[in-house]
């Protein structure tokens, strides 16, 4: 309804042939019974390819229409003569033919409905549609970047391991059997040095140097042996800081009233923290098992 009243007044307003453009539709309106332009219907197809050019459309329709007045196949004929007018006119103004579609339905699609044989001006149009283009798509979101990953800091170099182990301490000896037959006494100082073959073994050589006494011939002597200590217990690593350990001695026993002979024998240690604690028992190769020397030391131990 609201499209006749618009057209009733567009005719009412602009004559018998006018021309007129409502929300992106431009109308132009024949004279009974032709299909030809006046200056009114040229300066509307102006406007509507200054229209096609501002919106940037891709497209144009038009579509050619009649009154019911004669034949429907005139009607047709003519319908199709004023969509090619409009098109023509439309091409002359700079619109590419390939943006143009035209199509004619005759007295079909009445704008102002009447019955047969009924001439109405608003029913003789040319109508010129320019479709609007879509909205331009959103541009995609850009893909999040990925995290590069940082290169893990070198590791550190694992500390040097430590395997030599120094030892110093007091020495205290009690002989079973001196070079008078008799017990004796022996005090002085041991010291040592020790190899860590593995975290839990190490091979020592010590050397104590002790004053002899409580015998006939009082006097210095000395003791050299070597041998191989098992801890239980990391020793490298010190995992515990409380490391036991057995081990064994050979060597050699000399000194002021003192049969000297080459020895052998067990040991006990334990190591504490820096401190260190062990007691053997010698047997000297020219006594009996029973006529040995028990030997302690307690000093200190240093890893170098």
């Amino acid at each position: 309804m609201k499209r006749q009243l618009l057209l009733l007044a567009a005719g009412f307003l602009l004559g018998s042939s006018p021309a007129w453009a409502e929300d992106g539709k431009y109308v132009v309106l024949f004279p009974f019974g032709k299909a030809t332009l006046d200056s009114t219907a040229e300066a509307t197809i102006s406007s509507a390819k200054q229209e096609f050019e501002r919106t940037g459309s891709a497209h144009v329709t038009i579509v050619g229409h009649t009154d019911t007045s004669g034949s429907p196949d005139f009607n047709q004929r003519l319908s199709e003569r004023r969509a090619k007018v409009v098109t023509d006119a439309l091409v002359r103004e700079g619109v590419p033919q390939s943006a143009i579609s035209a199509s004619a339905v005759g007295e079909n699609d009445l704008a102002v409905q009447t019955g047969p044989d009924v001439r109405e001006a608003q029913n003789r149009r040319t109508e010129i549609n320019i479709v609007a283009p879509p909205p331009p798509a959103p541009a995609p979101a850009p893909a999040p970047e990925t995290p590069v990953a940082s290169a893990p800091p070198p590791a550190a170099p694992p500390p040097e391991e430590k395997r030599w182990m120094f030892s110093a301490g007091g020495f205290y000896g009690y002989s079973f059997k001196d070079g008078d037959s008799g017990h004796s006494q022996l005090a002085g100082i041991n010291l040592g040095i020790d190899y860590k073959v593995t975290s839990w073994m190490t091979v020592g050589l010590e050397q104590a140097g002790f004053y002899h006494f409580d015998t006939g011939d009082n006097g210095f002597g000395g003791r050299t042996v070597v041998g191989p200590d098992f801890y239980f217990g990391d020793l490298l690593g010190k995992d515990l800081p409380v490391a036991p350990y057995i081990g064994a001695n050979i060597g050699y026993l000399y000194g002021a009233g003192i049969d000297d002979s080459g020895i052998a024998g067990p040991e006990l240690g334990l190591k504490v923290g820096m401190f260190d604690m062990k007691v053997a028992y010698d047997m000297p190769f020219n006594r009996q098992p029973d006529e040995g020397v028990i030997n302690t030391t307690i000093g200190v131990s240093f890893d170098f």
